[in-house]
């Protein structure tokens, strides 16, 4: 017998006989207790593998992450990367070389031997196989540099010429382009100026087709009629019949320009140039 003073461990065997399959029960409750404790170690092992394996996926997971945000950031670099600048010019061909010049002008070299180089009054000096030319944009944003070659110009740098042309109140839709020097033409839908510093005139081609002819020295329109009233001030006023157009000439030679569409314009002219006669102007028109 156990005294009571001290606890039992393991199975708790019976000492006395109780029949005849006493010694097997014994044996099968031993035999249970250790199947019971190798069981508990298994289950022990696999809770430790599975806790193991869960860490795992875990780092696995972590790592995938950082991996995927350095692939991010990475692309994010590329993508951000600024493209090349070609101003004035929005886009050249791959190879294009570009170089900024001491004067602030650029030039570009292609990968076909063209070298472009932008001037100061906004024309571009094209040199082909050694041979130098100047091309002036006459087509809004598009020039042509050689034949069937064409590049598009940015609209800022083609804005320049409009305050080169002394012109304020243009719209965004308004295209400048320098034919020469002193000239300038300006697509301004449905209407096409053309303006001559030198001569202090602006000629207006109307869609009807008919042209109006602003200047200090003489109104008309070619094709229609133009009323025209000299102010107090030795300012001119006119009204165009056919357009709608009309406005006043200061002394000055300005013209502040009311067209039929609502755009207002005031074209100035440097002081001290020479007017053309209306002949001359007409002459001039005649040839474009």
């Amino acid at each position: 017998m156990i005294s009571s003073e001290e606890e039992p461990s393991g199975p708790l065997i019976e000492q006395t006989d109780s029949g005849e399959n006493h010694y097997i029960l014994n044996a099968l409750t031993v035999c249970l207790h250790g199947i019971h404790t190798e069981i508990a170690g298994i289950r022990t092992l696999l809770e430790a593998s599975y806790n193991a394996s869960q860490l795992l996926q875990q780092q696995a997971q972590e790592a995938l992450e950082a991996h995927k945000q350095n692939a991010q950031e990475t692309l994010d670099r590329i993508t951000t990367e600024p493209s090349p600048d070609f101003y004035p010019f929005v886009e050249m061909p791959a190879g294009t070389n570009v170089r900024d010049l001491p004067d602030g002008n650029r030039l570009f070299t292609l990968s076909d031997g063209l070298i472009l180089k932008t001037n100061s009054d906004h024309t571009l000096a094209v040199i082909v196989d050694g041979e130098a030319r100047q091309v002036i944009p006459d087509n809004g944003t598009w020039v042509e540099v050689t034949p069937g070659q064409i590049f598009e110009l940015q609209a800022g740098w083609i804005k320049t010429t409009a305050a080169q042309a002394g012109i304020e109140g243009l719209p965004p839709i308004a295209n400048v382009s320098q034919l020469a020097e002193s000239r300038f033409s300006i697509d301004l839908p449905p209407y096409r100026l053309l303006l001559d510093q030198s001569a202090q005139a602006l000629s207006v081609i109307n869609p009807s087709g008919t042209i109006d002819l602003l200047g200090i020295s003489a109104i008309s329109s070619v094709g229609a009629e133009t009323s025209m009233r000299v102010l107090p001030d030795g300012s001119k006023g006119f009204t165009c019949a056919d357009s709608g157009h009309g406005g006043l000439i200061d002394k000055d030679g300005t013209i502040r320009l009311s067209l039929k569409s609502g755009d207002d314009l005031i074209i100035r002219f440097p002081h001290g140039d020479a007017a053309a006669s209306p002949d001359s102007e007409k002459e001039r028109f005649c040839e474009r």
